[in-house]
């Protein structure tokens, strides 16, 4: 399975960190500013590992992981963002969300959560290989 990682977030600072961070731990990153675009890269990409800023212009993180869940419901979606006390834990829940970080974010925690995510993708998979 190839590691390929997505980063969804209006600020291109934060995109540059994320990007650098993973790409040394031997990801293959994208990132965007825009949903839509976000949304494109996971259909084209086969990407389903996302990290995603909630409040963002045109279409905002909680829709963004919906469609992300509705187009590959094995994806690992995470929120990212500095409003996290902005909402309730059931409309994490509901949008699909497998977390919610708060910014700033501790780039180890970050870096954990995207292997865990990962291992688990990797399990599902070899599960359903035939014996």
């Amino acid at each position: 399975m190839d590691r390929k990682i997505l980063f969804v977030d209006d600020e291109p600072l934060i995109l540059r960190v994320l990007q650098s961070v993973f790409r040394a731990d031997g990801y293959t990153t994208f990132s965007t500013t825009s949903g839509l675009e976000g949304l494109e890269l996971v259909a084209r990409e086969d990407i389903r590992v996302c990290f995603v800023d909630l409040r963002m212009p045109v279409m905002d993180g909680m829709e963004l992981c919906r469609r992300i869940k509705a187009l590959k419901p094995d994806a690992h979606v995470f929120a990212l963002s500095a409003y996290i006390s902005g909402f309730q834990e059931s409309e994490f829940r509901d949008a699909g969300f497998d977390c919610w970080l708060l910014k700033p974010f501790n780039i180890d925690q970050l870096l954990a959560v995207g292997r865990n995510a990962f291992d688990q993708l990797q399990k599902a998979e070899a599960a359903q290989l035939p014996a």
